[in-house]
Formats: C-alpha cells, structure tokens, sequence
C-alpha cells in the first residue's frame, strides 16, 4: 500500500467526514427522539396501517409486535432502508472517485505515472475509502446509542455489535463493487448510474419477493437478502455467518477484477 495516495486520500475528503459523521450524528438523535412519541400513538397507528393490505404490510417489515420495541422501531424507520441509501450515497461517491473521478478531473495523468504501480495507488485509495466509510458508519451507530440513552432507552449492545460487522461487510461489498465500475469508465456518470440501478434493483427484489414467491430465484440479485433483517440482528445479537462470507467473497472478487482491469487499461481512453 502507498502511504502517500492513502494519506492523500484522508485529506481529500476530511471535510466531507465531518459533515458526513455530523449529520448522520444529528439524523440519528433527532430520529430516536420521536420513539417516545410513537410509542403513546401506538394504538393509533396500529389501526392505520390495518387499512393497507396485508402483503403492503409484509412487503415493508412492519410488524405489529415490535412497533413499540426500539429495535423495531430503529428497523422500520432508519436500518432497513434509508440508512443503506445514506451509506451507499456515500460509498457510490468514494468509489467512483477512485479511478473514474481521477480521469474526469484530469489528473490521472499524475496520479497514474509515477513509478509506482496503479493497482497499488487503487489499493491505496480503496483502503483510504473504506475506512472513512466505515467511520461514517460506526458514527451512525453511536449517534442511535447516544439517542437512546437520552430518552431512557436500553439497548442489547451485542446486537448492535452484530450489525457493525454486517454493515462493514456491506460497506466492504458496495465499494468493491463500486471500484470495480470506476476501474471499467472513465465517466463517473456511469459508475453512479450503474451503482444507483443496483441498489434500486436490489430493494425492489426485495419488496417484490416478500409479495410473490414465484420470483424467489431471482432474490440471490439482491444485496438486501444477505443483509438480513436489522431489528432481529439487533435484537438477538446473532448474524448469518454466510451472508457476511458472500459479502467478502463477491466482495474480494471485484476488488480484485478491478485492480487487474486498472492495471492494464488505458486510462486517457475515454
């Protein structure tokens, strides 16, 4: 690894993780403040969601029981699905500038013929990327604990243990995924609008799949299938020890694919 791409990598984007962390940190404690509030309407929105369709119910991961829990609470409204859009805006934009963004920018003529060679300056800023992803998401995660501890609120910190390593295997997956389209175009256009149909494609596998069984097969396209359920992950402490394996793996193996394709491309070929 090169210290110097990685510790460029850092400043580059020092600003862009405080405010990242500060907002994901103020999202989070602002969120965990409307549970007191949804717990005394309880009743009231209980019978609301009664009026949709039983398989609208199902298809979202509502669930009755566990609405008044804050494990459940956290699940349906922040874990299941806008924070993976929060986190895969940020992982998509890290990504994309590993190679794509070098080459819109221009400075790719730089970076990439110094005697030293690419898919260790690649490797550089894939490292960089995937801690400051990584701190983004562990701040998310301390900004939920501090919430609940404002409002009185105890949680099981084995479950949330249990999540930090399936998020930082989902976080691992997405920017492997993510570098390997940017080591493919130099457009970092297209490296956003392929990562942002993969991600839509992927949750909407995985709400159609909850509605009709005859499209399970296709359900192993989804990411959100090894990403699990948050609120039993954070209620029971336990992860799937095979989702986290597939993430590496088919993580790993796009890492690598786009080392090799970075390290023999032309990269003024735009």
């Amino acid at each position: 690894m090169s210290q110097s791409f990685f510790k460029k990598t850092f400043r580059d984007y020092k600003w862009s993780i405080l405010l990242y962390s500060f907002i994901v940190l103020l999202y989070g404690i602002s969120m965990i403040g409307f549970f007191p509030s949804l717990q005394e309407s309880s009743a009231d929105f209980e019978k609301l969601l009664e009026s949709y369709p039983p398989v609208i119910i199902e298809a979202f991961g509502v669930n009755f029981d566990s609405i008044n829990t804050i494990e459940g609470f956290l699940s349906m409204e922040y874990f299941s699905f806008i924070w993976v859009i929060i986190i895969s805006l940020l992982i998509f934009s890290l990504g994309a500038s590993i190679v794509s963004k070098e080459i819109d920018k221009g400075t790719s003529e730089f970076s990439f013929t110094l005697p030293i060679k690419r898919r260790k300056i690649v490797l550089s800023k894939f490292i960089a990327s995937f801690f400051i992803s990584s701190i983004v998401v562990l701040m998310t995660l301390i900004s939920v604990i501090a919430g609940a501890y404002m409002i009185g609120e105890a949680l099981y910190l084995k479950g949330f243990l249990a999540f930090l390593l399936i998020a930082l295997a989902l976080n691992f997956f997405l920017l492997s995924f993510t570098t390997f389209f940017s080591s493919i175009f130099s457009d970092k256009g297209k490296v956003y609008g392929i990562c942002a149909g993969f991600l839509t494609l992927s949750y909407v596998l995985h709400v159609f799949v909850k509605m009709n069984d005859s499209i399970s097969n296709l359900y192993y396209l989804s990411f959100f299938k090894y990403y699990g359920n948050p609120e039993t992950i954070l209620r029971s402490g336990s992860i799937n020890i095979k989702s986290i394996l597939v993430f590496l793996l088919v993580g790993l193996i796009f890492l690598v694919l786009g080392l090799i394709i970075s390290e023999r491309r032309d990269l003024w070929y735009k």
